[in-house]
Order: C-alpha cells, then structure tokens, then sequence
C-alpha cells in the first residue's frame, strides 16, 4: 500500500509518503486519561480553537483537496465552510446532550450519564476528505474519547494537514492521532483491547469485512456505506426545479459522493419531458481543470475509479440501455469521465443494480407513484431517497414506504450537522450528526440510588 499524492488531472506524482509503524497506543490512552477529566465546556473551548486555525487557512485547505482527489475548488472551499458549521453546532450543544437525564424511578435518586468510551479508531474515504474526518471527530471528540484516524492512501495531504491543525489549536498530543497504516495494521487495531470502538465510511465490500472483525472483537462499530439512491419525480412535480434538483445532486463532487441521486425514477406522464429537459442541461456541464472556477465537472480522484465508471456506463449500453453523453472530456491523462444520461434503464442493468461512482444519470420510467415506491425499494442499498412533487401531504405518505435512512422532498439528499445521517441494508448502520451521532461512542450509564 502507497500514501501517495497523485494529481488526477495529469495522474503525475506529487509526493509519496512512508507508511507509518503500528501506532504506540499509550500516547492516545495518555491522552484519554486527562481529555475525558475536562468538562464538555472546556473540550468546546479547545475545539473553537480548531475551528478558528481551519477558518484562517480556508482557501489552502481547499486547494489542497482539489489537489489530491479533483473537486472543484469551489466546492471544496464549501467543504470546508460545512465543517466549520459542524463545530458551531456541537460546541454550542454538546453541554445540553450529554448532560445527566433525570428519570423517575422507585429509586430515591436515578438517573442517566453519558461517558466516553475511549480510543475511536476511524477509517475515512477519500470523496470528502475533510468533512467525513470531522462530522466523525467533532462529537466523537467533544464527548470525551480520543480518536485515531486511518484516511485512504490517495489523500494523504489533506489527513496530515487535519492532525497538524489540531497541534497548531494546542490540542494534547493524542486526542487527534493520524497514521499512514497499513490494512494488516488496520485490523491490529480493531483487535487491540485498547481500541473502543471504530468509524468506517466507504464501500459496502470493505465494510463488510470491518464490521466482521469489529464483531469478532466485540467492538462498537458505526458504517457508513454505498448508495445507490432514488429521485422520484412524481405526475405534479415542477420539471425545473426537479431537473436543477437533478444536476446538482448527481454533479456535486463530479459524481462521487454516496448519497448522491444515481436512480431517477420519473412517472410516465412527464418521463420524456423531464428526459428531454435532463439531457440539455446535462449538456451544459463543463468539464476539466477543478482549479478553472467555470468548470462544472472536475476529474474523478483516481484512474481506476474512472476506468470502472466508464466500464458500467459500457455493459449498460450493451444490456440495453440508451446513452446521451455530454460535452466532450479534455484529451491527456487525466481522469476524466464524460458525463451521460442513461435511458431505457431496467431491473438487470448495470446502473440499476450497481452504485455508479461518476456523472451518470440513470433515467427509469414507471407507470405511478407505487411502481416509483417499488422500484426504489428494489435495491441492497437503502441510504437515501428524494420524492419531487406539488403534493407535499401525499408525499409524507409515502415516506414510510421508503426503505431508506433519508427521505428528502422537494430536495436533495445531504447531510446537516443538525439532523442524524446513516442508511439501512448495505447503506449501513449506526448514525453520524445530531445528538444521535454524539451518542455512537458514549457509555449510556443508568445510575440508581435507593
């Protein structure tokens, strides 16, 4: 395994970097032992001063995501404007959710505590490289446990450059640790007592085998997994609306993110409409250099995963499916997917059955709103769904029918510090944000007095 930046535009080498040595685990349990002593006041004030070192080099840590896995650069500059409102939430409510729940007993006294747990061990993906570290860490961290951070090897900049804003906040050594591990080393980690728990977002496969071993070791785990999400567009929908809707869901971080729409489920009745209204904006998009701020499309962050972008898009076609692609990619050795609109998609198809990591918009066509409830539902995945329509009261009857953990209407999917994100079937389990993801890695204590 190399940590190596590689410059997606150009697939040139950047800089390597040297795995590190299986981590000296006391320097975190250390760190533990007096960061879990502070009061929660105390840990928000610490993390403010995070906060405030990460607003003050905004612009450098945006160019160095753009660098290592292509976003453009004005949405990497809002990555990091999402963590800063991630740290606004929790500094200024993490007091009142992990503060002691008086319950009424037959006891003369009992009552609820939230303590930490310990060393949290993370391992994070590459497609938002700032903001999956710190939507885990902030309430991870403002709850009393430490954390270690295992980031994937092509953004090895952005995780050195986390640590590094942590030391520069005069933050304890070990309350934030980051290493260049190995996955045998990984899983080292997962079985050593000494670890609490751990965080995984990624692909279902890989989390799959985590979840496995943090259940062999009897470890609390939260995963947060692929997608493959709906966008129904009901008979009343306002079509523009719906079609921005549409671009910006599936465009956002040229197509990379998990809870991205990739299924667009539209009724009959304005399925070529709609269609036709999504393939000329589609057109529309430009793609190339992420530093250029008039492009819409960045190159995907590494070769392979553009090599199977382009290999689904393929077998699609080939089971059927109709593509209509948009403006043509730059020529060189940069990876770069042209972004298409995938029609006659049908139970079979590759971009039905399979998360497509890339700027493909799959057009499915459905007789009424129960066959749109049905074939959202027809998936292993169950992140997150988007219901488009005039009627909002019809539409809130729907969302039990969903098998999913988000439901959006009249929006897109997204995450929000202030509402719990996480998805069920191979979307995952456990949550992030909120009260209910602080609560993942704390000891829920019942203390009873008679």
């Amino acid at each position: 395994m190399k940590y190596a930046t590689i410059n997606p535009v150009n697939n040139e080498l950047v800089q390597e970097f040297e795995v590190d040595p299986f981590p000296d685990l006391n320097i975190s349990l250390r760190a533990y032992k007096e960061w879990r002593k502070l009061t929660v006041e105390a840990r928000a004030t610490a993390m403010k001063r995070v906060a405030d070192v990460l607003e003050k080099g905004k612009r450098k840590y945006a160019e160095l995501i753009t660098l290592e896995m292509g976003k453009p650069i004005s949405e990497a500059e809002y990555e990091i404007s999402k963590v800063l409102s991630g740290f606004d939430y929790y500094i200024k409510n993490s007091a009142g959710f992990l503060k002691d729940e008086m319950v009424v007993t037959n006891a003369s006294k009992s009552y609820i505590r939230f303590e930490p747990l310990g060393i949290i061990f993370s391992i994070m993906p590459w497609n938002f490289p700032f903001w999956q570290v710190f939507r885990f860490a902030i309430p991870t961290l403002m709850s009393g446990n430490v954390s270690i951070l295992k980031h994937s090897p092509n953004v090895p900049q952005c995780s050195r450059a986390i640590e590094d804003i942590f030391a520069e906040a005069g933050v304890p050594d070990g309350v934030f640790k980051n290493y260049f591990l190995t996955n045998e080393d990984a899983s080292k980690l997962i079985a050593d007592p000494r670890i609490s728990g751990m965080s995984f977002t990624g692909s279902d496969a890989t989390g799959s085998i985590l979840a496995a071993q943090a259940g062999k070791h009897i470890k609390k785990c939260v995963m947060e997994l692929g997608g493959n999400d709906a966008f129904i567009v009901l008979h009343d929908a306002d079509l523009d609306f719906a079609i921005s809707g549409a671009i910006k869901s599936r465009s956002i971080n040229s197509g990379q993110s998990c809870n991205a729409a990739k299924r667009f489920i539209v009724v009959e009745q304005v399925a070529q409409a709609f269609t036709d209204k999504l393939i000329a904006a589609v057109k529309k998009l430009k793609v190339g250099d992420p530093f250029d701020a008039t492009i819409n499309l960045g190159p995907l962050a590494r070769v392979d995963l553009a090599d199977k972008v382009k290999r689904q898009v393929e077998e699609s076609v080939k089971s059927g499916a109709v593509a209509h692609y948009g403006l043509d990619i730059p020529a060189g050795k940069g990876n770069f997917v042209r972004p298409v609109v995938l029609t006659n998609v049908k139970p079979g198809v590759t971009a039905f059955e399979e998360e497509i990591f890339g700027p493909v918009w799959s057009v499915i066509v459905v007789k009424d709103a129960a066959e749109a409830i049905a074939t959202a539902n027809d998936s292993v995945y169950g992140l997150g769904a988007s219901i488009w329509t005039a009627d909002k009261v019809n539409a809130e009857k729907l969302v039990s029918e969903l098998e999913t953990g988000n439901v959006f209407i009249n929006d897109i999917v997204k995450s929000d510090a202030r509402i719990p994100f996480g998805g069920i079937k191979r979307s995952g389990f456990g949550r992030e944000l909120s009260e209910h993801g602080l609560m993942e890695f704390v000891n829920i204590k019942t203390v009873y007095i008679n």
